[in-house]
């Protein structure tokens, strides 16, 4: 059972209708889909377009969980529930719209920094166990698919060129963009891996670093079969692909 103490918490919500606004400024109760994360009684949500802002306009806070007249203590994707919010008007609150929890993780908001749209925490039995990954990742069982040098003048560029041009021929992202990767940051393994949305498909390294100050990553195909990743070493980067094999992928 998901527990409120899990690492790197969040959730996204997305509302289906208003049904009752209330009768003043504190809330109601509203029809929703839990369509990332573990949303739980307690947490505070926002309007997705305003939380990047220091005081989001209109917190939220989840009071109450309600489906076929149970009372829940959380909801995951994909259900639906009714649930009791307060804190502020409903009036803001449109069908389509999103909720997101607040304050979001510190990788959350690096990984959407860089243009990089959080789906869901990942926890597909079909995805190789994580410090596996990292085993390697770090070279213990691959070598480089190439390497560029820190002082070529173009190392940036070329590393980005590259990358693009393995990750396109390994398959590591679906026909919508869609890969996992580890969250930026100490405690990556206790995360897990964290499925995204790739919202530009080029220079995904350059977009790291700038957005999250990563100059490596680890990144799997949704199917777990596919690593890529990027591992700083002394004199150059290396970019690695590595292919899983079934037997041994989630152990």
């Amino acid at each position: 059972m998901p527990t409120s103490e899990a690492p790197g918490l969040f959730s996204r919500l997305r509302v289906h209708s208003v049904v009752e606004p209330g009768d003043d400024a504190d809330g109601g109760i509203c029809i929703v889909r839990c369509v990332a994360g573990v949303a739980r009684v307690g947490q505070v949500f926002v309007l997705e377009r305003d939380q990047d802002t220091a005081e989001p306009e209109g917190a939220l806070t989840l009071e109450d969980i309600d489906k076929y007249r149970r009372s829940l203590e959380f909801i995951d994707p994909p259900h639906s529930a009714a649930v009791l919010l307060s804190g502020g008007p409903l009036d803001r609150l449109r069908e389509g719209d999103v909720l997101v929890s607040h304050p979001a993780p510190d990788w959350y908001r690096r990984l959407e920094a860089c243009g990089l749209r959080v789906l869901d925490l990942d926890r597909s039995p079909v995805l190789p166990d994580a410090r596996r990954a990292h085993f390697a990742w770090a070279g213990y069982e691959v070598r480089p698919a190439a390497t560029v040098g820190h002082a070529r003048p173009d190392a940036a560029a070329e590393l980005d060129r590259r990358w693009d041009s393995f990750a396109k021929s390994a398959r590591l992202c679906t026909d919508e963009g869609e890969f996992c990767m580890m969250a930026p940051g100490p405690g990556s393994h206790e995360i897990g891996w964290i499925r995204v949305k790739d919202l530009v498909g080029a220079d995904l390294p350059s977009r790291l670093l700038a957005g999250a100050g990563l100059r490596e990553f680890l990144a799997v195909s949704v199917d777990g079969r596919t690593m890529c990743a990027v591992s700083d070493e002394e004199y150059d980067q290396w970019i690695i692909v590595h292919r899983f094999d079934e037997e041994r992928r989630g152990t």
